[in-house]
């Protein structure tokens, strides 16, 4: 018994270091830099939105070579072209027939139009230079290893390892029950990646066709709740990536509080019997 209330106990505390980091980048005025950052870029027709997502799937945010320059970033060698329309205000002309005093002439008119041409666009993830406001860094450390063996045999789900590509890290797919991980990540960083993704599995029960923010807020405080339990600081990216979710208010994260910590605490239980039967088992 004195287990489960520690358990407990050390999710709520952990639970509160990621709201009162949430409210202390709010207050700093990171969330408000990231949200000028975002209203740079030009907002997409919804063929184009079609295109973009076609061709890149994982894209963010997209701009052409000079946008990005203009904000300080430069494209990557190799960086993948997105081929959208844009639309550019052009002239044409005409001739029209009038009569005028009863005599038939024909005059040339001027007339505007949009003419659509193909350009290019790039994903923020194809360009480096100036840091980007609340940007996602990922653990680059190599401590873990026994435990992504450990939450490997854990998972009730198929877990693949694959190169991703366009910033995505991993992810859980409803439809077959399985989850694939960048495997260019660091140790660390997968097992950060793969409690996110068993969370989705497990406790998501968010509809995230209309609830995405509140999805990956739930998915990913829960995550680092169970990472920080057993030793995985994870803030560097979890604290930026759940202010985001949250549209920067932590009301929204308070509010998902008893959800949050109720999880955690019965994830964090889950592997602790699980480690526990597999000690006995190798005894």
């Amino acid at each position: 018994m004195k287990h489960k209330i520690n358990r407990k106990t050390r999710a709520k505390e952990i639970f509160d270091k990621v709201v009162k980091n949430v409210q202390t980048i709010v207050a700093n005025g990171e969330y408000e830099k990231y949200l000028k950052f975002q209203n740079q870029f030009t907002k997409y027709s919804f063929n184009n939105i079609v295109l973009i997502y076609s061709q890149f799937p994982d894209a963010t945010n997209v701009a052409g070579k000079a946008k990005w320059k203009e904000v300080g970033r430069e494209l990557i060698e190799g960086a993948k072209r997105i081929q959208i329309t844009a639309g550019m205000p052009a002239q044409g002309k005409t001739k029209v027939k009038k009569v005028i005093d009863g005599k038939e002439v024909e005059e040339e008119q001027t007339y505007n139009y949009i003419a659509y041409k193909q350009v290019y666009v790039y994903d923020i993830s194809q360009t480096v230079g100036e840091p980007i406001p609340l940007q996602i860094k990922m653990l680059d450390s190599e401590n873990m290893g026994s435990f992504f063996d450990k939450l490997k045999q854990f998972s009730k789900f198929p877990i693949y390892e694959e190169i991703l590509y366009g910033g995505l890290k991993g992810f859980y797919s409803p439809k077959n029950k399985t989850i694939t991980i960048d495997k260019k990540l660091s140790i660390d960083a997968k097992v950060a990646v793969l409690l996110h993704e068993l969370t989705h599995g497990i406790y998501d029960d968010f509809d995230y066709k209309t609830d995405k923010n509140l999805s990956e807020t739930f998915v990913e405080s829960v995550a680092y709740i169970v990472a920080d339990y057993f030793g995985l600081d994870n803030s560097m990216c979890s604290f930026n990536y759940i202010t985001k979710y949250a549209n920067g208010n932590p009301n929204i994260l308070i509010d998902l509080g008893t959800k949050i910590k109720k999880c955690a605490s019965e994830f964090i239980k889950n592997i602790e019997e699980f480690e526990l039967q597999e000690e006995q088992l190798a005894a």
